[in-house]
């Protein structure tokens, strides 16, 4: 009991196999910028490709390496309702938008998926509201979606109820569960039930982590096996990628865990100014990052080899995930102006190799 509130042809395969050879060989940046049609929401990565929505409530899908961007969602309308979650996997992708409505903080969810060919399908809705206990404290009532992870050929989402208990004063948990959006794209497959399934926070080689209730980690295949469980010493925010699975724990240190073994890697300590934000953390073979601060604030990366880090100052303030890192590098929107490399415009992401990031961070600078 928990609350959550916070929470092909003889000539096709010739064509395909040289134009899979010319993909690869297409060098990746150190630095590439992309301006977007206005400030942008929220975003991810897998690969070279980087999904993200924009105020406007549209959502595209930018290529790192090629530069082209195809727009996978348009909206009629440019306030409500906001896509406030985004995934990838390969060449599909899913969103879910949120509508919530005054005081009564009615809300409403839905869940959608589409592919960079076309075709957007509706899987899911939820509604909630807030609920009064007899001291009139409000608790949520109703169904949850969230978690929306991706990466190759995962894409899963936690769904779950919660109706206010009176005797606890805290919500009851039901109806939990994690599903696999099918590869064709048309339903959600179940994967596991119970609060052991919430909630989904990385997806990495076929692998999805589940940050669960009670703070255990659950590391489980495509076909909702469980791998690996793994008990960090307290778990504020988690994420998986490159062999690791890294917690961001409430003392405040990253720790570093083998996913295969689950042997603790390293532990870094780290001191900031200002509050954590959550809903930030993302950590991919080396690097990890954070935001730091609340109306200004700073991205915070961090070598996971060495504990070192750098900190790029004052880059974002949307209230929702904007920065990412995977296998290539490092990829974050840019919202006031200030950016890696001088003044930007809004509405900007911002790439950033690896191998550049890591070398900054050696000579303690951007």
């Amino acid at each position: 009991m928990r609350r959550l509130s916070a929470w092909l042809t003889p000539f096709v395969v010739p064509l395909l196999f040289v134009l899979a050879v010319s993909a690869a060989a297409t060098p990746t940046p150190t630095r590439k910028l992309k301006h977007a049609s206005g400030p942008i929401v929220t975003l991810a990565m897998d690969g070279a490709r980087v999904v993200y929505s924009t105020q406007g409530n549209r959502v595209y899908v930018w290529n790192i390496r090629t530069g082209a961007t195809s727009r996978v969602r348009d909206s009629s309308s440019s306030t409500y309702p906001i896509v406030q979650e985004v995934a990838i996997a390969g060449t599909r992708v899913a969103w879910i938008t949120r509508d919530v409505a005054g005081n009564s903080q009615d809300t409403n969810e839905d869940l959608y998926t589409a592919s960079l060919n076309g075709g957007t399908k509706l899987l899911a809705h939820a509604f909630r509201y807030w609920d009064f206990t007899e001291n009139h404290y409000p608790l949520w009532r109703g169904d949850w979606i969230g978690g929306l992870v991706g990466s190759g050929r995962v894409l899963v989402v936690s769904r779950w109820t919660t109706t206010p208990n009176d005797d606890t004063g805290a919500e009851t948990i039901s109806n939990a569960r994690l599903s696999l959006v099918s590869p064709g794209g048309g339903r959600l497959h179940l994967l596991l039930a119970g609060e052991q399934s919430i909630v989904s926070r990385s997806a990495d080689a076929g692998r999805v982590a589940v940050l669960r209730p009670d703070e255990s980690v659950g590391i489980y295949s495509a076909a909702g096996v469980l791998l690996r469980q793994i008990e960090p010493s307290s778990a504020q925010e988690i994420s998986m990628g490159g062999g690791h699975l890294v917690v961001l724990t409430k003392t405040k240190t990253l720790e570093v865990y083998d996913v295969k073994t689950g042997a603790l890697t390293h532990s870094w300590p780290f001191t900031i100014k200002g509050r954590l934000q959550p809903g930030y953390f993302r950590a991919y073979g080396r690097l990890a990052l954070f935001s730091v601060g609340h109306s200004s604030r700073n991205l915070r990366i961090v070598d996971l080899r060495t504990g070192r880090g750098i900190a790029l100052p004052s880059i974002v303030r949307s209230a929702w995930s904007d920065a990412s890192v995977g296998p290539l590098g490092v990829v974050y929107a840019v919202s006031n102006g200030k950016a890696y490399g001088g003044h930007i415009p809004s509405g900007t992401l911002v790439f950033l190799s690896t191998s550049r990031v890591l070398a900054d961070i050696s000579r303690g600078h951007l």
